[in-house]
């Protein structure tokens, strides 16, 4: 499958047999749209990771590996076509193909290394993003109990108060009644003989 408008016209362009110099002028510009939606891919990962599974990271990377392989053999053929029509002898162009392919196998194993190190990357921040949440939240329930405490621990203070506030009032209370009638105890025989001497001098 060809993923970019470039891979299109240089597949056409060899197709249809036109010079060496439109083909070459072709896959530069087919190279160069491949390394901006490579670009363009990555960036997307990127931005969209924190809402991305495992399933999804591997949706992602089997994808653009099937987009790798699609990229290479659209070069070999191009390249094939330039070797093709490269008046060269015959030794150099077969020393020039495999070489190309040993290029070729090494940058694909490149950016597969490549790709695995920017995905190990993004799940590590991805951890770290939920362990930094998770830390967050915590702290918030520690706080929220703390202050629940704190509001319970005061209602009990305030309940002990009013509790010896209520039985000093009561005690006071009590003392003064106390007091009131043991002074109108103490007044009774007072009187009772004041009515007596009263009565004797009449």
């Amino acid at each position: 499958m060809i993923h970019t408008n470039a891979g299109k016209k240089l597949m056409q362009s060899v197709k249809v047999g036109e010079d060496r110099d439109t083909v070459r002028a072709l896959r530069a510009l087919y190279v160069r749209d491949f390394d901006s939606l490579e670009k363009h891919h990555d960036r997307y990962v990127r931005c969209n990771a924190p809402n991305c599974s495992q399933d999804d990271f591997d949706g992602e990377r089997d994808w653009i590996q099937a987009v790798i392989y699609d990229h290479q053999a659209i070069l070999a053929k191009c390249d094939d076509y330039l070797v093709q029509t490269n008046p060269k002898p015959a030794s150099t162009v077969s020393i020039a193909s495999s070489r190309h392919s040993s290029v070729s196998s090494r940058q694909a194993r490149i950016h597969e290394a490549e790709r695995k190190e920017r995905e190990a990357q993004l799940m590590l921040r991805q951890v770290e993003d939920e362990t930094r949440r998770r830390e967050e939240e915590d702290a918030k329930i520690r706080e929220a109990e703390d202050y629940k405490r704190k509001v319970e621990s005061e209602r009990k203070q305030r309940e002990i108060r009013d509790e010896i506030d209520l039985q000093r009032l009561s005690g006071a209370i009590m003392r003064q009644q106390l007091n009131d009638v043991t002074v109108n105890d103490q007044a009774a025989p007072t009187r009772a003989s004041s009515v007596v001497s009263g009565l004797s001098r009449h």
